[in-house]
């Protein structure tokens, strides 16, 4: 008879084999090695980022970079004995946005700089204990689940969470935050970039909003047939669009001038037009092709970084091949002297005759 616990498998719950295998193939917690890798390639150079100053987000090849640090941030060193992540003391949430600037080049002084970092690790706080409050729910006592902490977190941490969890407080607000999820009709498939870097990579469209709105809530899936075709993640998602697409089509028909499409758009969607909209800056332009040449910089530098790289093997390749010379040289030395190794350091001096 075998010894050891034998597991209780409850049913409708997969056993440990099976949920071994259906973690497979599965994309795990992100851990900043690209990062790590791109900044040693760059001979331990921070990566810079570039904010937009109009939309306040970053708007460079290093804006998701930035994003995913943010997570790992929180992950590792946010304290988990507080409700929410206002509730963190606001010097710990100060060291943990200081934190970035390990990585990356951001200047933490500028006012939107700041928010956009506090707001990106409040949303990464949620969203880790949205995973732990999931785990913890998986458990059909408390008991149990105390005796199972979330992976990475420490006992104390956990106990604190799981009476948080079961308290009326928390019960309250996860009622609340489950009605008002139910009432949004569609999310998009936009990632983690930002919406306003949509609209940049769009701008060359003509119908910038629409288009952005478009590409953030569709993808492409195999057919039948094995061809590739557009899937609206849901059926009010294509009626909103194609709405906006008749109301734009239909104020052609009726006047000269194109109808505004951000008003089609705001009108649609329900987004409510702000009180006071700030004109157009006449910089835009230059604003752009500055973070276009700032981009073609750090290509540039890439692109010098590998030129070095190879420049530096072949130095090591030269360098192992006048080594490997050297020996042979050597050997052929000692092989016409009829010496045998192990040899004295003194090897200039041929033995008298």
């Amino acid at each position: 008879m075998a010894s050891g616990v034998a597991r209780c498998v409850v049913p409708g719950q997969s056993s440990p084999a099976e949920s071994s295998l259906q973690r497979r193939n599965v994309r795990g917690l992100t851990r900043g090695i690209e990062v790590s890798r791109t900044i040693a390639v760059n001979d331990g150079n921070k990566l810079p980022v570039v904010f937009c100053p109009l939309q306040k987000v970053p708007i460079c090849v290093n804006a998701r970079k930035l994003t995913s640090e943010c997570g790992i941030i929180v992950r590792g060193l946010a304290p988990l004995q507080h409700q929410s992540w206002t509730k963190i003391p606001e010097h710990h949430r100060s060291a943990l946005i200081e934190r970035v600037k390990d990585k990356f080049v951001v200047d933490t002084t500028v006012p939107f700089v700041r928010k956009f970092l506090n707001d990106n690790m409040a949303s990464r706080f949620t969203n880790y204990r949205n995973k732990m409050v999931k785990h913890f729910k998986s458990f059909k006592t408390i008991e149990e689940a105390r005796l199972k902490p979330y992976k990475n977190v420490t006992h104390d941490s956990w106990n604190y969470l799981c009476g948080w969890f079961s308290g009326d407080t928390f019960q309250k607000r996860s009622l609340a935050g489950s009605n008002n999820r139910s009432k949004v009709e569609y999310n998009h498939c936009g990632g983690s970039l930002p919406f306003a870097v949509h609209r940049e990579l769009a701008e060359q469209v003509k119908l910038v909003y629409m288009q952005t709105f478009y590409d953030t809530h569709t993808h492409m899936v195999k057919n039948q047939d094995g061809e590739n075709e557009v899937q609206w993640i849901s059926e009010k998602a294509r009626l909103t669009y194609e709405r906006m697409v008749e109301l734009y089509d239909q104020g052609i028909d009726e006047g000269s001038q194109p109808p505004e499409e951000l008003a089609i758009y705001n009108e649609v969607t329900g987004v409510k037009r702000p009180k006071r909209q700030r004109p157009p800056s006449t910089s835009s332009s230059e604003f752009h092709d500055l973070i276009e040449n700032l981009n073609e910089k750090i290509q540039s530098q890439d692109d010098l970084i590998l030129k070095y790289k190879e420049e530096i093997k072949e130095m090591k390749d030269e360098n192992q091949k006048m080594k490997d010379d050297n020996a042979a040289f050597k050997q052929e030395m000692l092989n016409r002297w009829g010496i045998s190794p192990p040899l004295s350091s003194n090897l200039h001096n041929p033995p008298q005759e």
